[in-house]
């Protein structure tokens, strides 16, 4: 217990006693929950088991010190529960936490399901604000409302997707084809028949779908899950890119993924800044489920038609069907779970479309003090000319627009730069320009240095993609400092390709 945040803890009454066994019965319910967080429907029932307990034992004096007990071990699920999208667990877990967790506690997971991918969860968490159990500061709905926990339901509450303009006039005004239905859909993107497009929309990896799922590390530690589209949908995806998403407008403030903009335009945007600050949005591609691809598809003037996904060519529903084509579920038969993928070559530009409204905000922010704002994918940075910036309170607001517009900051990955320090924008320095970091020269220097020694066969090692190394880190600082970057492109074409043959490759 004593590594429990303090916010997950009942005061104790003058009168608390320990009941030893039962703390150790919900001890051992946690412990099997932990042991079966992959298992949503014994998640549900050990859950429900919990509270039950907990619900007997609350006229007596020995239950704040059961809470307790527990609410570290319980509390250590909540992040499973949210990613899997499983809705008699979340049910279970929010009618936990309202009967006896703490009022944080309660706070916390309201405010993150508040824009939950399930309208079922959300309506759940609705009727809990609506009480008044939760007395948080919050940003309002709209402007003339009030500051409390209300906010965080901000674009949730009675959203009809079918309120969007349609037709060939409004699809024109937004850069995109007309398309009526999904016969018209069906030819722009090259899809043979309807038979095909059903395949398509199975969007998994399950069932011999048009998905492969895998794991690569990540630099920081753990395993970023890969969901990758099979060579025939991957072709559909880029022509949805290039004839759909490639014609409408992004905000300035995005980067990431843009042609002509790349980590250097926007690591410039920051250099000689007194103060930048850093965010990080986390579980960026999950965040953008399947209704919200819907809504940007029928925000272009596309039809919603029954708001379901269909294969028939008279069918009217295009944008449902668009946003599944563009997403990735670990079920084929729910069609509430699906997500953007990372490894799709639509997320990119979809995710940016779908942070229009934010970077908006974001940016109107930043002016509004006195400084700048980009973004690369989920990668938010902010920089300022003065540093008498209130950091808290600028904090606890870009946390809030983020939470308004369905995304949620990664505290762990906050970051406050002064110019006194090295200031760094995506892995570039701009204290006083845009540079690569000294550590990174040095180190390809010393690279080229010893395949000029021992030969570029021997410092491969039996990697193969040694070579591919070369040339991309060349043109990497190429890129980033074109007089210094050319010379190294250069030596690595000289070692790759040396003069008069006699070509040194792994």
């Amino acid at each position: 217990m004593t590594d429990t945040p303090t916010w997950l803890l009942h005061a104790l009454p003058a009168n608390a006693v320990v009941d030893e066994k039962l703390n150790a019965t919900l001890s051992a319910l946690a412990a099997a929950l932990a042991d079966n967080r992959d298992k949503p429907l014994v998640t549900a029932g050990l859950l429900t088991e919990i509270q039950g307990h907990l619900a007997h034992a609350q006229p007596f004096a020995a239950y704040e010190a059961a809470v307790n007990g527990i609410a570290g071990q319980v509390w250590q699920l909540f992040e499973a529960v949210h990613q899997r999208q499983n809705r008699p667990a979340k049910l279970a877990f929010l009618n936990l936490v309202v009967r006896h967790l703490t009022p944080g506690a309660l706070a916390q997971l309201c405010r993150r399901w508040a824009k939950d991918a399930d309208p079922a969860i959300r309506r759940a968490v609705g009727r809990v604000i609506e009480t008044g159990a939760i007395h948080e500061v919050a940003l309002p709905a709209t402007k003339d409302g009030a500051w409390s926990p209300a906010g965080w339901r901000k674009g949730t509450v009675e959203v009809d997707l079918s309120r969007h303009k349609v037709g060939t006039a409004v699809q024109e005004a937004n850069s995109v084809p007309p398309l009526a239905n999904l016969r018209q859909l069906r030819e722009l993107l090259g899809i043979r028949s309807a038979k095909q497009l059903g395949y398509f929309l199975l969007a998994s990896d399950k069932d011999d779908g048009p998905y492969t799922r895998f794991t690569v590390p990540k630099r920081g530690g753990g395993e970023r899950v890969i969901c990758a589209p099979k060579p025939q949908l991957k072709w559909v995806q880029r022509r949805i890119h290039e004839r759909i998403l490639s014609g409408v407008p992004l905000a300035d403030a995005a980067h990431g993924f843009v042609p002509g903009r790349s980590i250097v335009s926007n690591a410039a945007a920051h250099v000689g800044a007194a103060v930048v600050v850093k965010f990080d949005l986390k579980d960026f591609f999950p965040t953008i489920h399947s209704y919200r691809m819907i809504g940007l598809f029928a925000r272009m003037g596309y039809s919603v038609g029954t708001a379901k996904i269909a294969t028939a060519d008279e069918s009217a529903s295009v944008a449902p069907v668009l946003a599944r084509l563009c997403s990735y579920t670990p079920d084929p038969r729910a069609w509430g779970k699906a997500h953007a993928p990372q490894g799709a070559p639509t997320s990119p530009a979809v995710s940016n479309l779908i942070c229009r409204h934010l970077d908006a905000r974001l940016g109107g922010l930043a002016r509004k003090l006195g400084g700048v704002y980009t973004r690369y994918a989920d990668d938010l940075t902010f920089s300022f000319a003065a540093t008498g910036i209130d950091l808290g309170r600028f904090r606890w607001w870009v946390d809030q627009v983020c939470q308004q517009e369905g995304f949620v900051m990664n505290a762990d990955k906050f970051r406050v730069i002064r110019r006194s320090q090295r200031q760094l924008v995506t892995g570039l320095v701009v204290n006083d320009g845009v540079r690569p970091t000294r550590e990174q020269r040095r180190a390809f220097r010393a690279v080229l240095h010893n395949c000029r020694r021992n030969g570029v066969v021997t410092e491969a090692r039996g990697d193969p993609r040694f070579s591919q190394y070369l040339r991309g880190f060349a043109s990497y600082l190429h890129m980033v400092r074109s007089t210094e970057g050319a010379d190294l492109v250069r030596q690595v074409a000289e070692l790759l390709d040396p003069p008069g043959g006699g070509e040194d490759k792994p």
